[in-house]
């Protein structure tokens, strides 16, 4: 009688291994258990496969995977990620006809796109092996560079960050391979709806930023720079991703006055910032922006020509030549104060950030403001340079008037008149848009979208990938990241020690002072007290998970800037000079 034979298992998951089990998430591990062929006179023998998963959460000083199955990273592949790629499948079969009418899309390139997202839905939950892009850009050709050279090219068992990116990457390819939908964005609807649902409180903070913006004493500047940091912070609440693409509340409960107050959130989340270092870098950020001001004031005046002056004094003469920027390579002084915004979501929390920029160019604390964007739809409510012109232009047209009519005061005399009813109105947002508008073209505003953000690389290798933005990132005077996907990149997707100081988590990266502002949307933190962590655990054991809490750190540590060691990429090899044409980021 001869011996049953068995297959050895594969190390990695087969295209055949399904993670997912039907309706269970992934609860069990039946999948990855087989039976040999019937062999006459043996008996069936259950032979246990190898699998990828195990379950546990990720371990400290792990990078975060789909592979821990108590982790959140795990869940999130198995949950949240298929929800949002059905959620665009539904919406691009229940809109077609809009869809086809604003892109021009025929019926044919709009059911292909279904198809192909089904099907990169379809190998996410299986675990199969990432695809190469088709599309024919040198960005697509990076991707696949680092596709191919990623030790592990499995959605489940890649770190997380890597997988995420990548599918939302490869959503977009599913639009670029048709050229009539090359401009479509299948979040937009979520994006307005989430902007409509927030105008009350934007129109409470447009309110109260106009009694910020008149120069004031150092104090008062103080304190106003650190409540619009926070004010950022609890916009980051409203993140379309973590949602899997439902509209957020910012507010459980409206205060008692009836009005949905973001000021009011400060004072009542006040133990949920588990990090505040916003008195530290307000003042960092003001004296290094006075000092930086100093410096270019200085140079700039060093710099003038002979014949640049006597060309301005001469009487009937030609009008002064125009400043000329030294070339980024060899810049060593910035050309202005700086601020730089690494955003995050649109709507609200882009809103927030506006506010601030507007602040610190109003307080002449800094003179120009940098936003960092995404250049395609990403993470469902991230802001592309579309959402950037969008929220501003909603914010010039937006119409909202409430009245809340105010209880009279326990201690009122009888027959005293009623408080006036509070009004919330548009009229300040208006006035906020008309000025962002003003400022983007005055180039105060500058958007940004490098290829960068849109990479699967952590931020301690950005100058590996992308030194070029490192080295523009060095002009700043101070950068805020936004966000949970930010902080990810920030400590390089690590499960760190949630004690860890915030400078050793960035790992050397410090192009600049860094500030980082997120609710705390994912399983890993740093920069807390001792016991902090196990504190929370003990009172919500998924606090990680929920946006419920917020850090904002700070690290003043910067890189010099000194003359690059290889030619800027603006001009590559035949950079040669000291002066390059006026760059319209700097």
């Amino acid at each position: 009688m001869s011996k049953a034979s068995v297959k050895s298992p594969p190390s990695i998951p087969s295209k055949s291994v399904s993670i997912v089990s039907q309706g269970k998430g992934g609860e069990d591990d039946d999948e990855f258990k087989t039976n040999p062929d019937f062999i006459y006179g043996g008996p069936f023998i259950t032979v246990e496969k190898p699998s990828p998963l195990l379950g546990t959460s990720t371990p400290i000083n792990m990078q975060l995977q789909g592979t821990f199955k108590k982790s959140f990273a795990y869940y999130s592949l198995v949950e949240r990620l298929p929800i949002i790629l059905t959620k665009v499948i539904d919406y691009c079969s229940r809109e077609s006809g809009s869809i086809r009418s604003s892109c021009g899309a025929s019926d044919g390139d709009l059911r292909s796109f279904i198809n192909y997202v089904s099907k990169l839905k379809n190998d996410l939950i299986t675990n199969k092996k990432y695809e190469l892009l088709q599309v024919d850009t040198p960005e697509a050709k990076k991707w696949n560079e680092w596709i191919e050279g990623s030790p592990n090219q499995y959605y489940f068992t890649n770190i997380w960050v890597f997988t995420e990116c990548y599918v939302y990457r490869r959503l977009r390819e599913g639009c670029e391979l048709y050229k009539t939908l090359a401009t479509f964005d299948p979040f937009q609807e979520q994006k307005s709806e989430a902007f409509n649902s927030t105008l009350e409180p934007m129109c409470v903070v447009a309110d109260k930023l106009m009694t910020m913006l008149p120069e004031s004493d150092k104090d008062k500047r103080k304190a106003d720079f650190v409540t619009l940091m926070k004010i950022c912070l609890w916009a980051n609440k409203c993140d379309l991703s973590l949602s899997v693409g439902d509209q957020v509340k910012l507010q459980d409960n409206e205060h008692t006055t009836g009005i949905m107050d973001p000021f009011q959130m400060i004072t009542d989340l006040k133990d949920k910032l588990l990090v505040d270092d916003t008195g530290k870098a307000a003042d960092q950020i003001i004296t290094k922006a006075e000092n930086m001001a100093k410096t270019i004031e200085g140079a700039s005046v060093t710099a003038v020509t002979p014949v640049a002056s006597k060309a301005a004094t001469a009487e009937g003469g030609e009008e002064p030549e125009p400043p000329k920027i030294p070339c980024p390579a060899k810049m060593t002084i910035p050309q202005a104060v700086m601020f730089d915004i690494v955003c995050d979501n649109a709507g609200y929390e882009l809103f927030a950030d506006l506010c601030l920029a507007h602040f610190l160019v109003s307080q002449k604390i800094v003179q120009k403001v940098r936003f960092h964007v995404k250049k395609i739809p990403w993470f469902v409510s991230d802001v592309t340079p579309k959402d950037f012109q969008y929220v501003i232009d909603q914010c010039r047209s937006a119409r909202y008037d409430k009245k809340v009519p105010q209880a009279p005061k326990p201690d009122a005399a009888e027959g005293e008149a009623p408080p006036e009813p509070l009004v919330v109105s548009a009229d300040n947002l208006h006035r906020l848009g008309d000025q962002w508008t003003q400022y983007v073209a005055d180039g105060i505003f500058i958007v940004m979208s490098d290829d960068f953000w849109t990479s699967p690389h952590v931020y301690k290798d950005m100058k590996k990938y992308d030194y070029n933005l490192y080295r523009k990132l060095q002009y700043a005077v101070a950068i805020m990241f936004k966000g949970d996907l930010n902080y990810r990149k920030l400590l390089g997707e690590r499960n760190c020690s949630s004690v860890l100081g915030f400078e050793a988590a960035l790992q050397g990266f410090i192009p600049a002072p860094i500030l980082a502002v997120r609710t705390v949307k994912a399983e890993l933190i740093c920069g807390l007290p001792k016991g902090k962590a196990d504190q929370i655990s003990k009172i919500d054991p998924d606090w990680m998970r929920k946006g419920d809490y917020g850090v904002i750190h700070f690290c003043p540590k910067a890189e010099p800037l000194k003359v690059a060691d290889r030619p800027c990429l603006d001009y590559g090899d035949k950079c040669r000079g000291t002066i390059c044409p006026t760059h319209n980021d700097l």
